[in-house]
């Protein structure tokens, strides 16, 4: 309709488009800064400055934080640690514990040595015994057999100074010594003995002794190690987790820096984004004036259109379509091209017609109003009209006149000499027949009659 009435132009339609893409693009930049400085004023970071302040005060805590961490680090190295006190008791019982179990290991030592030699003592007490008695029972006995071998000695030759069995020197083991001093040798053994006897017994009960205190000092060394460990994992945690609480409170407002620092550029953004929005302003104003010198170039559509409504109501009014009256206009909206009849303040169109018959009427009338007036004025319509069933749901028996006049309008139309010829096509299920006659009239029967079979054998209708 647009090309029919001369309203088409390529350029309008690149301007129409441009100017309703600027205008979008304008409306969702200022609909985004609206929507951006409300979500802003919501934090107060309306503007810049709040969000400069609002930075300068998380620098400051976070200064304040990192000092503070630096001070409990510093603290930490400084200052006596409760558990110093327990060390040193841990230390020196440590030194005494390796203390006693050494001097432990050494009296050990001491008792196993004078163990070993009261035995040597009491055995060379039993040997020098019993050689005395020896020699005092087998003084002066002369062998005839070797006790060792039992080897025949009798008639072995005896020398003086010499073993008849050992043939050893006997001179020097006939000196024996005195009884007296025999006793007196044995006696002084029985005192050694005795004292080391007496010293092993008290090395014992040191001994003892040692390894009890080293039992106590070792149960107060483990009690000692508990408690370290206690007061280190108490006073440990309490450093631990302020330092944890500390370091958390500045990873957080670092990253709250960061997002300040990043939300510092948003304000820009959004003056900027305001900015283009406002220069849009520039570009929608040039369009509109160069649309508006589109259209009034196009003035000569606005003169089809009227035409194409009057004649719309002149076929309404001459086949007397219900509704219509003659102080009743047309108007079409170039924008849909629907046809209203505003009728005082009521509007009606195709929609508000009612029945089925009645809304074909109405875009029959519409379509014979569009060729009229395009022959009238010269539009570039098509030269051929099909109307397929213009009286669909009207009975002609009912409202002969207004099936009459329909036909009528339409045989005008076809018949009219002047201006670009019409060539019409009715497809209907009865026929009027014009009542003047008409050139290049043509009927055709395609059912219903003896020499037009219909396609369908069994089917009996219109």
């Amino acid at each position: 309709m647009r090309f029919f009435t001369g309203l088409h132009s390529e350029r309008l339609n690149q301007l129409d488009s441009m100017l309703i893409r600027k205008i979008d693009e304008q409306r969702g930049k200022r609909e985004a800064v609206q929507q951006i400085r409300g979500f802003m004023t919501q934090f107060g970071w309306d503007s810049g400055l709040n969000l400069l302040d609002e930075i300068d005060g998380v620098k400051t805590d976070l200064r304040d934080a990192e000092a503070l961490r630096s001070e409990l680090e510093v603290t930490r190295l400084v200052e006596i640690h409760p558990t110093d006190e327990l060390r040193v008791q841990l230390r020196q019982l440590g030194a005494q514990i390796a203390e006693i179990s050494e001097a432990l290991s050494e009296s050990e030592q001491s008792i196993e040595e004078q163990k070993a030699l009261r035995a040597e003592l009491i055995t060379a007490k039993i040997k020098a015994h019993r050689s005395q008695r020896a020699s005092q029972i087998l003084d002066g006995v002369n062998y005839h057999r070797c006790p060792q071998c039992g080897t025949d000695v009798a008639n072995r030759a005896s020398t003086e100074g010499i073993c008849r069995l050992c043939c050893s020197d006997t001179h020097g083991s006939k000196e024996t010594l005195p009884p007296m001093e025999l006793e007196a040798l044995r006696r002084d053994l029985n005192e050694r003995i005795d004292q080391i006897a007496d010293s092993i017994h008290r090395r014992s009960r040191e001994l003892e002794r040692s390894r009890s205190e080293l039992t106590k000092k070792r149960g107060r060394k483990s009690a000692l190690d508990q408690q370290l460990q206690t007061e280190l994992a108490r006073y440990d945690s309490a450093f631990v987790e302020n330092i944890r609480d500390i370091e958390r409170r500045i990873a957080t407002l670092k990253e709250r820096e960061n997002s300040l620092l990043r939300l510092q550029k948003m304000p820009a953004a959004v003056d900027e984004l305001e900015r283009q929005a406002g220069s849009l302003q520039g570009d929608i104003d040039n369009l509109r004036s160069t649309v508006a010198e589109e259209r009034a170039r196009l003035k000569a559509a606005d003169d089809k259109i009227d035409a194409i409504a009057a004649e719309f109501k002149r076929i309404l009014m001459a086949v007397s379509f219900p509704g219509m009256y003659e102080d009743d206009y047309v108007q079409i909206d170039p924008r849909n091209w629907n046809p209203v009849i505003v009728h005082d303040d009521l509007k009606w169109g195709f929609w508000d017609t009612g029945s089925g018959g009645k809304k074909t009427a109405f875009n029959v009338c519409y379509a014979l109003a569009l060729h009229s007036a395009a022959r009238a004025m010269g539009m570039p319509v098509p030269s051929i009209l099909i109307i397929d069933s213009p009286t669909k749901n009207i009975n002609d028996g009912e409202n002969p006149e207004l099936v009459r006049a329909l036909y009528d309008e339409m045989y005008k139309l076809a018949a009219a000499s002047t201006g670009q010829p019409v060539q019409l096509l009715l497809i209907d299920s009865h026929l009027v027949p014009p009542q003047d006659e008409i050139a290049d009239f043509l009927q055709q029967r395609m059912a219903g009659e003896p020499d037009a079979p219909s396609l369908i054998p069994y089917y009996v209708g219109p």
